[in-house]
């Protein structure tokens, strides 16, 4: 809950200090490596997250799934990231991310997400639809992505794929 409240704290922060953009301006930093975290999850396959990885992410990124291990990093570096991703791919291959509003000042900030997807048997295999909003909470070095934390209800996943 803590976690929580301070982030949107800091989704609110930023917004009110007037860096909010929209993510379709093609010009906003923030908009832009969004949409290349995006292109980088919408890859389907390991071989093309691979060849995307650089222009998303530095070698050493942390990334942390907030209701998959809100403790733990589900993967620290390139190895481990591309090993999640491949994961991710093979349990979710109809999956889909599109890009919302984005804020960063100076080197972090955020950007929210729509994903959408098919459960398949790598998951509950209900066969289902289902459609949840997240946000990216980053550290940025440059105009990649140092450290990832994404925070997203899974609950609202599992209530649409009636496991709830």
């Amino acid at each position: 809950m803590k976690r929580t409240i301070a982030v949107m704290s800091l989704c609110v922060t930023m917004l009110v200090m007037g860096v909010y953009v929209r993510a379709d301006d093609a010009q906003n930093r923030c908009a832009h490596i969004g949409q290349k975290w995006v292109e980088f999850w919408n890859a389907k396959d390991g071989q093309t997250a691979a060849d995307l990885f650089s222009d998303v992410f530095t070698d050493d990124v942390v990334y942390t799934d907030i209701p998959t291990d809100p403790a733990h990093p589900v993967a620290e570096g390139r190895d481990q990231l591309l090993t999640f991703a491949s994961g991710f791919f093979a349990t979710f291959p109809t999956s889909s991310f599109a890009l919302g509003p984005s804020a960063c000042q100076g080197q972090q900030g955020f950007f929210e997400w729509t994903w959408t997807a098919v459960d398949q048997p790598g998951f509950s295999g209900t066969g289902t639809s289902f459609t949840v909003r997240g946000v990216a909470i980053i550290a940025l070095q440059g105009n990649r992505i140092a450290r990832d934390a994404d925070f997203w209800d899974l609950a609202t996943v599992l209530r649409q794929l009636g496991q709830l």
